[in-house]
């Protein structure tokens, strides 16, 4: 009982310390120990498997539980070998994921984007939960499921799609009742700069943060100059002040003064930095929270704003987005 419970507080990136005093095992002890488990690999799009042509939808997992999805690997795909991974049909192709005999998905968005890939076009980069190596990416983020769970890939263009996948995951023999399913919010759409509260994320349920990307951009000003300035705030569980209250964009993924060029510390990440004409940036950013989960019982209220800024007002209009939270809860 007390290993599932453990399990449960990882799988919501909580530390839970059953007893006072109690000592958690040495590195070399969770490393050697034998566990009641059995790994199971399954590819996908690949050899004699069916292939993402035009118009289709595949499961590229569709298993009984109960079980944890531990990583799914993707080649980038393309439209050919080794050609097309930014594609108009690469940024096309939508993930779906079902838990547990769900007729609507939990997670309905494009598969690039839920890979930390936003738009299949963000820089290489390595974090604990997402990378993007050299022509593959790695997603790591728990997906626990106690009855069923499938994924499912379409691909809704006109072209037929070249690359390769495998889903790991885990055989278990129960999910703790205090643990959640992995979900995402996803949202696109035009951040309003004068006196606007914009909120990127609301949720009316208790739940766990686990990572967060934010992708915007301005014509008018390069290395993201001026659209960092925004305050994101959070208020949890109806507080009328922010709970947790970031003075800058670029401070809540772990950076300042502005964009440096992509780079990662490991847990926060410039995935992209372009150049948007006539003389503008595009700018994304990730940070997967191992360490620093953003919980809360009842709510969750997510404002990006600009009003504390009113020396931006005049120089920025509406900034094209995308934004994703990757969180858990129960229901």
């Amino acid at each position: 009982m007390r290993r599932n419970v453990i399990i449960a507080g990882i799988l919501l990136g909580v530390t839970i310390n059953l007893y006072a005093g109690a000592q958690e095992p040495a590195e070399w002890q969770a490393t050697a120990r034998v566990k009641d488990e059995r790994t199971h690999v399954v590819p996908a799009f690949w050899a004699d498997l069916p292939k993402l042509d035009a118009k289709t939808k595949l499961k590229i997992l569709d298993v009984d539980g109960p079980g944890v999805v531990t990583m799914i690997h993707l080649s980038a795909i393309g439209t050919n070998f080794g050609v097309g991974f930014d594609s108009a049909a690469t940024q096309s192709l939508i993930l779906r994921v079902f838990y547990d005999g769900e007729a609507k998905p939990s997670i309905e968005m494009p598969l690039m984007d839920f890979l930390a890939d936003v738009q299949a076009q963000s820089e290489y980069f390595s974090t604990v939960y997402f990378s993007k190596v050299k022509n593959s990416h790695n997603f790591r983020l728990p997906m626990p499921f106690r009855k069923h769970m499938i994924l499912e890939v379409e691909n809704p263009s006109d072209q037929n799609m070249v690359g390769s996948a495998d889903v790991q995951w885990e055989e278990v023999a129960e999910i703790p009742a205090d643990c959640g399913y992995l979900r995402t919010a996803y949202q696109t759409g035009e951040l309003q700069v004068k006196e606007a509260n914009n909120v990127v994320f609301e949720l009316d349920k208790p739940a766990t943060i686990v990572a967060h990307w934010l992708q915007f951009e301005t014509p008018s000003y390069p290395n993201g100059s001026s659209i960092c300035e925004a305050n994101q705030e959070l208020y949890l569980d109806g507080d009328e002040q922010p709970t947790l209250n970031y003075l800058g964009t670029e401070d809540v993924y772990g950076y300042s003064w502005g964009f440096m060029g992509a780079q990662s510390d490991g847990f926060g990440a410039i995935i992209k930095q372009e150049v948007v004409n006539p003389g503008g940036s595009r700018i994304a950013l990730l940070r997967c929270r191992q360490n620093d989960t953003v919980s809360f019982k009842k709510s969750c209220r997510w404002v990006l704003t600009y009003s504390k800024d009113p020396w931006t007002w005049p120089r920025l209009g509406p900034l094209p987005y995308r934004h994703c939270v990757y969180y858990y809860s129960k229901d």
